[in-house]
C-alpha cells in the first residue's frame, strides 16, 4: 500500500519551513509522495492571499525542483471557492482508494479541528499529523481539543516538533515589500522570482 501525504496551505509564498516539514514527513512516515496543495480560499484566512494562483503554483514548482518525493496538486484551485479539507480528502480517497493518506497540519488546525466541516470523516479518511513550531512551550492536552477523549488521545499521539517551521509567510511578505533580503527564508529560486515579479511590492 502506497502512502500519500497531503500538505495544504496558502503557500504565499512557500518557504524553507514548509520544505523542512515536508522532508520530515517523507522520512517519518515512509511517504511515497508528498503533495503540496495550494488553497483557493482558506475558510480561516479569507481575503488573505496576495499572490495569484499562478504565481503560487510557480513558486512551488521552483521550490521543489526535481525532487521525486514532492508533487503539486491544484485540485482546490480548480474547484474554486472556499477550500474545505473534507472535499479534498474525499477527492483523494476516490482517486487512490487503496492508499494510506497522511494529512499534514499545524497546531492551530488541530486546536480548531472540532469546528471543521465533517471532522469525524476527516480523521476516518486520513492520518491527521500535527507539527509544532520548534521550541513551542505549549503542550496540548486532551481537554484542549474539544473532541471525544479517545479521538483526542489518538490525534495527540501524532503530534511532532517541526525541524524548521517557525518561519512566517506574513513576515516574508512584509520584508519583500520593504525590499529586504529574504534569501535565508525561501529557496533562492523563489527569492529571485519574488524580486523579478515584484510580488509583494506595495503599490
Amino acid at each position: 500500500m502506497a502512502v500519500q501525504a497531503l500538505f495544504g496551505g496558502s503557500f504565499d509564498p512557500v518557504h524553507n519551513g514548509h520544505l523542512a516539514v515536508a522532508r520530515q514527513v517523507v522520512k517519518l512516515f515512509n511517504v511515497d509522495k508528498l503533495w503540496f496543495i495550494p488553497a483557493s480560499v482558506s475558510p480561516l484566512k479569507r481575503g488573505a492571499m496576495t499572490a495569484s494562483d499562478a504565481d503560487r503554483i510557480q513558486m512551488l514548482k521552483l521550490a521543489i525542483g526535481d525532487d521525486c518525493h514532492f508533487g503539486i496538486d491544484d485540485c482546490e484551485l480548480l474547484r474554486g471557492g472556499v477550500s474545505y479539507t473534507i472535499d479534498t480528502l474525499r477527492y483523494w480517497k476516490e482517486r487512490y482508494p487503496d492508499d494510506e493518506i497522511v494529512f499534514v497540519a499545524g497546531m492551530d488546525s488541530l486546536l480548531t479541528l472540532s469546528k471543521w466541516n465533517d471532522y469525524q470523516e476527516i480523521v476516518r479518511i486520513c492520518r491527521f499529523v500535527t507539527f509544532l513550531r520548534p521550541g513551542c512551550d505549549f503542550a496540548p492536552r486532551v481537554e484542549d481539543l474539544s473532541l471525544p477523549v479517545e479521538l483526542a488521545k489518538r490525534l495527540l499521539a501524532d503530534v511532532f516538533e517541526g525541524e524548521l517551521n517557525d518561519i512566517s509567510s506574513t513576515e516574508i511578505r512584509r520584508l519583500a515589500s520593504e525590499g529586504k533580503d529574504i534569501g535565508d527564508l525561501v529557496p533562492s529560486a523563489v527569492a529571485r522570482y519574488i524580486k523579478e515579479k515584484s510580488l509583494y511590492a506595495v503599490s
